[in-house]
């Protein structure tokens, strides 16, 4: 093995998982992510000779990984493109945060809305459906229920933090 095969065995041993986990958080899919992986170090060895003159190796590679994976989105347009770059890279238990969170978005809340408006309590399920259901303004249900609008604005945003916790559960109960 001459030093040009060993530098790129050592370059790919010490960022494959990083170069991974950067194409999975913007790609969200592992076949493709890796997929792009393979075509990093493909690039990355048959530049070997150049790289290894680099101050800073893993540069190279998480350009070449942004890039491959930015032409990818724009071909597929399936996902937004997100910016990263290898100082936000994140260990294991962000990333599974992150895919949490981006699962938390793609939540359809109008699959479960009757089932969460049922659990509600009845002050809640009044509130909802006088605003929601029969349009009534803030400002109207505020005179009806004799308080402040102030006070039924607070409710609404307790109500709908509610209605969207509901639905989360609702939701991982399915996975």
């Amino acid at each position: 093995m001459n030093k040009y095969d060993k530098f790129f065995h050592d370059l790919c041993k010490e960022n494959y998982e990083k170069i991974f986990k950067y194409i999975l958080i913007m790609i969200h899919d592992k076949n493709i992510a890796e997929d792009i992986v393979q075509e990093v170090f493909l690039i990355a060895y048959e530049k070997k000779k150049i790289i290894f003159s680099y101050e800073n190796k893993s540069a190279f590679l998480y350009k070449v990984s942004k890039n491959l994976t930015n032409e990818y989105l724009r071909k597929n347009k399936k996902c937004k493109i997100l910016e990263l770059n290898e100082n936000n890279i994140v260990d294991d238990e962000d990333l599974c945060d992150l895919i949490y969170h981006e699962k938390d978005k793609k939540i359809d809340e109008q699959q479960y809305i009757d089932k969460v408006i049922n659990e509600l309590p009845k002050d809640k399920q009044e509130l909802y459906q006088l605003y929601y259901i029969d349009k009534i303004p803030m400002k109207d249900i505020a005179k009806e229920l004799d308080l402040n609008e102030t006070t039924i604005r607070m409710r609404f945003v307790r109500l709908r933090k509610d209605i969207k916790n509901k639905v989360k559960n609702i939701k991982f109960e399915n996975i």
